[in-house]
C-alpha cells in the first residue's frame, strides 16, 4: 500500500503544471492571509469563487471562527511549493490577549487561494504547548540546499511518510526505522521534545524514543503531503492522529513541517491541536 501511495505521488508530480506563481508570490500570498485575518476582513483576499476553508478540521465560510478574533501573528515559518502551486506557514497569532499556534495551507489557483487549510491551538488544547519560545522562526528551513543534498520530490515525501510509519509502529513487531538525523530536534507547539527530558523521561535523541517505542500505540489516518520544496527539503505533512489521553481515545490534528537534507530528517516543527476522536479532516 505505501508503494502504490508513493508510485501515485511521483506520477502527480511529474503531471504537475508550469508554475505561475513563484516564491515570493507565495509568500506573498500567505502574508496577505494572516494580514487579512488580523483584520478581520476576508474581502481583499485574491480567491476563488469556490475556495473551501476549515478550520481543526471543520469547514466553514471564510471569515468565520478564528478570522474573528485573531490579530497579529510575530512569528511565521513558510513552506512555498511553486512546482504545485501550495504555501504553508506556522505561526503564532495572539488572541485576546493569549497566543495561540496556527497552521495555514493555501492552495493557490491563477494567483487566487482555492483552499484554505488551517488549524488553531489555544491553551489548554495540546500536550504541549509553549507559543511565547517560538519567536524568531529557524533559519535552516530557508536554506537552500546544496545538489548534493536535495531530493526528488517523491524521496522526500517517502523519508517523510517514513517517520509517521515509525510513530505507528514502535513498540510492536512491526516497527521501522525513522530516518533521522543524529542531532534532529523535533519542537511542537514551540516545545522541544527531543534531546531533553519529557514525559517525566530523561533525554533521548529522537531515534531513541522511537527505538524504546515511548509513545506505543498511536494511531495514524489521513496522511497527506500537500506541500513540497526540494530545493530547500521542506515537506508539510498532515495526519490524524489517536491518541490515549486520560484513559480515553482522544484525536490529535497535527501538521509536521519536516526538513530534509541528505535523505534524512534534520528538524521536525509540529502545529498541533486535541480534537474529538472520531473527527475527520474535511480534506482527502
Amino acid at each position: 500500500m505505501i508503494r502504490r501511495i508513493f508510485l501515485i505521488a511521483a506520477i502527480t508530480a511529474a503531471a504537475l503544471p508550469a508554475a505561475d506563481c513563484d516564491r515570493a508570490c507565495l509568500q506573498g500570498l500567505v502574508d496577505s492571509y494572516l494580514d487579512a485575518m488580523a483584520k478581520h476582513d476576508p474581502s481583499k483576499l485574491a480567491v476563488a469563487v469556490s475556495v473551501k476553508f476549515t478550520e481543526n478540521g471543520q469547514a466553514l465560510k471564510l471569515g468565520e471562527g478564528f478570522w474573528k478574533t485573531a490579530g497579529a501573528s510575530t512569528y511565521r515559518l513558510y513552506a512555498l511549493d511553486t512546482r504545485a502551486g501550495d504555501a504553508a506557514a506556522q505561526a503564532v497569532v495572539a488572541e485576546n490577549g493569549e497566543l495561540d499556534t496556527f497552521f495555514v495551507r493555501l492552495k493557490i489557483k491563477a494567483r487566487k487561494i482555492a483552499e484554505a487549510e488551517t488549524l488553531v491551538c489555544r491553551k489548554g488544547q495540546a500536550g504541549f504547548f509553549a507559543p511565547d519560545k517560538m519567536t524568531t522562526a529557524p533559519a535552516l528551513y530557508s536554506e537552500p540546499l546544496p545538489e548534493s543534498e536535495q531530493s526528488a520530490r517523491s524521496q522526500l515525501i517517502e523519508t517523510a511518510s517514513a517517520y509517521f510509519t515509525a510513530v505507528q509502529s514502535e513498540g510492536t513487531k512491526d516497527y521501522r526505522s525513522a530516518p533521522l538525523a543524529p542531532k534532529m530536534n523535533r519542537f511542537e507547539n514551540g516545545v522541544q521534545t527531543t534531546n531533553v527530558p519529557v514525559l517525566g523521561m530523561p533525554a533521548m535523541s529522537g531515534a531513541e524514543q522511537l527505538d524504546k517505542g515511548i509513545f506505543k500505540g498511536l494511531v495514524i489516518d489521513h496522511r497527506r503531503f500537500p506541500v513540497v520544496d526540494e530545493q530547500h527539503g521542506v515537506v508539510v505533512g498532515l495526519v490524524l492522529m489517536h491518541a490515549n489521553m486520560n484513559g480515553q481515545m482522544g484525536g490529535i490534528l497535527i501538521s509536521e513541517m519536516f526538513k530534509i537534507a541528505g535523505k534524512q530528517i534534520q528538524q521536525v516543527q509540529a502545529v498541533m491541536v486535541n480534537v474529538a476522536n472520531d473527527s475527520d479532516t474535511s480534506w482527502k
